[in-house]
């Protein structure tokens, strides 16, 4: 049986990345309100892209900044691989049975990504956080697996996530 792995929460990044996404979500939004601003003028097209467009970055920011500030705030290890399972403290509190996971190294066109499906009935108990579930609807929309394991906070890269993953994979997978 390997060693457990527990990979600690490093928060740097993450503050930067959180304060980043709260200027957007206040950009989107002043976006948004100059839209409005701009409602009656004659200006219907450039009203209604500027208004949409705002809320789409602010809808984005707020999604990002609760990601950040979830890694910024977490107490304790981030990720922890064992032999009875898997925990990642940004997605879900609970463990995952290694036997109810699978995963993948996904390239998305710009970076890569470790993303995993959890099998039924162990994905209906699992209480994700809301960001990443909404995170997983649009993974779910591009034909990926449902949950992203985020190397935000973990000082690792998606590959070297996945080769730790696999150190724990049961025999019969």
């Amino acid at each position: 049986m390997p060693e457990p792995v527990i990979i600690a929460n490093r928060p740097f990044w993450a503050r930067v990345f959180a304060v980043f996404w709260l200027i957007e979500i206040a950009v989107g939004l002043s976006f948004s309100a100059g839209g409005i601003g701009l409602a009656g003028s004659g200006e219907s097209g450039v009203v209604a892209v500027l208004f949409a467009c705002g809320l789409i970055l602010a809808a984005v920011g707020v999604v990002m900044a609760a990601s950040a500030l979830r890694i910024w705030s977490l107490k304790g290890p981030a990720i922890e691989m064992r032999t009875d399972g898997f925990i990642d403290r940004r997605t879900a509190d609970q463990l995952i049975p290694w036997q109810a996971i699978s995963w993948k190294v996904v390239f998305n066109s710009r970076t890569y990504s470790l993303q995993l499906d959890v099998k039924p009935p162990e994905r209906e108990a699992l209480k994700v956080h809301w960001e990443q579930g909404l995170m997983g609807r649009l993974n779910r929309m591009f034909k990926y697996p449902e949950l992203t394991v985020l190397t935000l906070g973990t000082g690792k890269t998606a590959h070297q996530l996945a080769d730790l993953m696999a150190r724990f994979k049961p025999e019969n997978s």
